[in-house]
């Protein structure tokens, strides 16, 4: 799931397009924003078609696109949740919940009307509605099994990212934040406008807390946003490598921070921000007092028109 929101090409109103994660015994619900980017896409359809699978209609040996096995099994709540789960799981009660936010006033049965349209007028097979794999889906899964085992054993760090997504937008000080699975180690790649370390140590003490946070710790720090010479955004990132605690496992985690505190260079990520409805308090925690806009002194959640 994160793996294939966390690089969204733009920015929501929360990191990742997740506005809160509510866990349950048999379930997980995410609060979707509603928009993406400056032109304000559907956020939910955006997700849509990066998670449900579909194929070329052609049936050729192309890889499917989102997450094979992946099936839409209903809605509920008045059509503002969509409940998907695994093929293997259709009939049992673990799932993953989509929800609308309040201010949208589309239903998920349009969003998926809209999105199967898409896919029909751009040659492309659905594969959501099927009780079982796909024979496409099939051969992505058997066709590499080395990749499918390295990957099940980093979902667990990707569940416990996507279990405490709050942080990125409670503690830490970013304004755009994007997370992939490369293949040894979950990668995080975040921008900030603060100039000093402080930015982001309290979001490491926060990550690595040792009840609430991941079982990780840091192992390695190379911090350079302070140093009074840098001039270029490289020049002004910091890393941090991360162990498993007790495990000794390396790198489960990475991190890369760019600390940007040149005020011009701001203006277009807070004038698109503003545009998706970001709300004050994260606006106010990832922008130095001064440097925002007049018009994001006031809380921009509601506005959803």
């Amino acid at each position: 799931m994160l793996e294939q929101l966390g690089r969204s090409p733009d920015v929501c109103a929360h990191p990742f397009g997740i506005a809160s994660v509510t866990s349950a015994a048999t379930s997980l619900t995410l609060l979707l924003d509603a928009y993406l980017g400056r032109d304000r896409y559907s956020f939910p359809e955006y997700c849509l078609s990066r998670l449900l699978p579909a194929a070329p209609a052609s049936r050729t040996g192309d890889e499917p696109a989102g997450i094979a096995g992946l099936r839409v099994s209903g809605t509920d709540a008045r059509g503002r949740q969509l409940r998907l789960q695994m093929v293997d799981d259709l009939g049992r009660t673990a799932a993953l919940v989509l929800a609308l936010p309040h201010g949208l006033r589309e239903n998920w049965e349009l969003i998926l009307r809209r999105h199967g349209r898409w896919c029909a007028d751009n040659g492309v097979r659905p594969l959501w509605t099927s009780q079982r794999l796909d024979p496409v889906e099939a051969w992505y899964v058997n066709a590499y099994p080395s990749l499918r085992s390295a990957r099940s054993r980093r979902a667990a760090v990707g569940s416990a990212l996507l279990r405490r997504i709050a942080l990125f937008h409670t503690v830490a000080p970013f304004y755009r934040v994007q997370c992939w699975d490369e293949g040894e180690s979950w990668k995080i790649d975040a921008r900030t406008a603060y100039p000093r370390a402080l930015a982001h140590d309290r979001f490491l003490e926060r990550l690595c807390h040792p009840r609430w946070g991941l079982p990780v710790h840091v192992s390695h720090r190379f911090c350079y946003c302070a140093e009074p010479d840098t001039s270029s955004q490289w020049g002004r990132t910091c890393s941090f490598y991360f162990d498993g605690r007790g495990t000794h496992k390396d790198d489960p985690l990475y991190l890369r921070v760019h600390t940007d505190p040149d005020e011009r260079d701001h203006e277009d990520q807070i004038e698109a921000l503003l545009q998706v409805g970001a709300p004050n308090s994260w606006m106010t925690q990832a922008f130095p007092r001064g440097v925002l806009h007049p018009r994001a002194q006031h809380d921009q959640a509601d506005e959803l028109r």
